[in-house]
């Protein structure tokens, strides 16, 4: 099994190199109008070879548990950005989370996104599930990932208001929209650099081949010299 999956992770990057710094499977920035001056990160500058797994959505039931392993296999860290009302529903998945010392962030209680609500239901939102993660984790997040990456001004004011600092993600693999997992691996391995933070969701309906893209990313990057970190340091690296 190993043998065929270091074949596989062997002809994936031949095919990432060739479009790396392509287009390929990487959105359109919805945040373009900030950066690191509004507290708003889609990556940071830094000389280590560092780079954060994000997962985004979840928990989910099936899919986050089976991330999870995975991580705890390749003792790697990574940031899980919550929704509260599923965390409500899996909240042994949440508390492995932190056990396992991995990171908790807010993604707002019902994937609320920025152009849809006003101020005071987006405050109620973030609010919500910054309870829910506390009372499950005993930690108070601090860090805030709009839904969708879609920021606006009041979305950025009211997340320094409540001391987090948003984040975005510069490497996005559409795991999302049941991208088959040769093109989730490809989009990571041709678009990472140093300082890269990578969106992944562990929340998807049926079939999600993020699990099976992550046991090829992972020792890939690993084997190219990449350390994985949670998000608050790889803030840390910032220069």
């Amino acid at each position: 099994m190993k043998r065929t999956l270091s074949l596989f992770a062997a002809a994936l990057v031949i095919f990432s190199l060739s479009i790396s710094g392509s287009a390929l499977e990487q959105s359109s920035p919805v945040w373009s109008s900030y950066g690191k001056r509004d507290n708003v990160y889609s990556q940071v500058s830094t000389d280590e070879k560092a780079i954060a797994l994000t997962f985004d959505d979840g928990p989910h039931p099936k899919y986050t548990a089976q991330i999870l392993d995975i991580l705890k296999e390749y003792g790697v860290k990574a940031t899980f950005f919550v929704i509260g009302k599923n965390a409500e529903l899996c909240k042994d998945v949440v508390k492995r989370c932190a056990e396992e010392g991995h990171e908790i962030g807010n993604h707002t209680y019902t994937h609320a996104t920025a152009d849809a609500c006003s101020y005071e239901t987006m405050k109620e939102e973030i609010g919500k599930t910054e309870r829910i993660i506390t009372s499950l984790t005993g930690s108070t997040p601090y860090l805030f990932r709009p839904p969708t990456g879609l920021c606006n001004q009041n979305t950025v004011s009211l997340s320094k208001e409540l001391g987090f600092k948003t984040i975005v993600w510069n490497v996005d693999t559409r795991d999302w929209a049941h991208t088959r997992t040769e093109r989730i691996i490809s989009s990571v391995l041709g678009n990472v650099k140093s300082g890269s933070i990578i969106l992944m969701h562990d929340y998807i309906d049926p079939p999600s081949y993020t699990p099976e893209a992550l046991r090829v990313i992972i020792p890939e990057l690993i084997a190219r010299g990449y350390t994985f970190v949670t998000v608050s340091e790889l803030l840390e690296l910032d220069i």
